[in-house]
């Protein structure tokens, strides 16, 4: 069972706790059902990434810190060691247009930064564990991955994690509470 818990929860518990925010309170401001929480909490579900952000962002998390001590969390708890270091490569990230249908900046930002790596999505697919019929869909932002699919993708590109959701929270909008509001704030992209 170890196997099929996801590590996003006990991570996002820690943080949240951290703050003193009660799962009741984090209910209320998502306007989410607090049996949802305790299941991701709980590892027995697995949030979307879009509401991974708006949980960390409700908490007052920094998702690319998180999202970076996430990867090294789960990287040591790994059998198989990544074939990519994280970090190794730079990106320029631009925010994406919104298109039609899209469902998550997840998508175009992480074609950002696979083409950053000159990696094809074939190659990116199988060091992320991640099927590679669902690329091509996620990439368009169409489809939004797991939270730890979404880490393992963009991991697998060799970029920053951290920075990685970092800039998608700025450009998905759910970085107000870490970055100010947008607009001249006091956070790194401010």
């Amino acid at each position: 069972m170890e196997g099929s818990v996801c590590p996003f929860g006990a991570a996002f518990r820690r943080e949240r706790q951290q703050r003193e925010i009660s799962q009741w309170m984090l209910a209320k401001r998502l306007d989410y059902h607090t049996r949802n929480i305790q299941r991701i909490e709980g590892g027995l579900r697995q949030p979307g990434v879009e509401l991974a952000l708006r949980m960390l962002e409700a908490i007052g998390a920094d998702p690319g810190e998180f999202f970076r001590l996430l990867c090294v969390e789960a990287t040591e708890k790994s059998d198989t060691a990544p074939s990519v270091l994280p970090g190794s490569v730079d990106v320029a990230y631009q925010k994406p247009e919104a298109a039609e249908g899209m469902r998550s900046f997840f998508g175009p930002l992480l074609v950002q930064a696979r083409q950053a790596a000159g990696m094809s999505q074939t190659a990116m697919a199988r060091r992320a564990g991640y099927n590679l019929r669902n690329v091509n869909t996620v990439e368009r932002g169409r489809q939004e991955p797991g939270v730890m699919s979404a880490l393992a993708l963009a991991a697998a590109t060799g970029v920053e994690v951290g920075d990685f959701f970092a800039h998608l929270a700025l450009f998905s909008g759910t970085a107000r509470g870490v970055y100010g509001s947008g607009s001249g704030g006091n956070g790194p992209y401010g």
